[in-house]
């Protein structure tokens, strides 16, 4: 059983599954670091759908980078991740609506590759 970020996938889904459907949509995208941004909505830059609950994130690759990303939750609160935090393959478990990023301009680096799921 592979565990990322500290929680083995299978007691995420169930965790996850008692209350909740598990996943039937996702996607995966690159955040363009060549871009500065601050607590830049990534539903807004149109990477994210808008309206939807959200279950996981994954963080597929970290990159070269450095940026900080917040999970908004559903009553606004936010909790930040700096990449330092982070590893490739890095499952976060959360409920929440939106992604923040905050990263200065860097054209010369590796982006990084997330995956969010949520269901319908």
């Amino acid at each position: 059983m592979s565990v990322w970020g500290g929680e083995s996938i299978h007691d995420a889904v169930r965790s996850v599954g008692k209350n909740v459907a598990p996943p039937n949509r996702a996607v995966k995208f690159t955040v363009d670091l060549a871009a500065a941004r601050t607590d830049k909505s990534l539903m807004d830059e149109g990477l994210l759908p808008s309206g939807k609950t959200f279950l996981y994130l994954t963080v597929l690759q970290v990159g070269s980078g450095v940026w900080t990303v917040k999970l908004v939750f559903d009553d606004f609160s936010t909790l930040a991740y700096d990449v330092s935090e982070l590893h490739d393959g890095y499952l976060m478990v959360r409920r929440f609506v939106d992604l923040l990023f905050t990263n200065m301009s860097q054209p010369s680096v590796t982006n990084p590759k997330l995956l969010v799921e949520w269901n319908e």
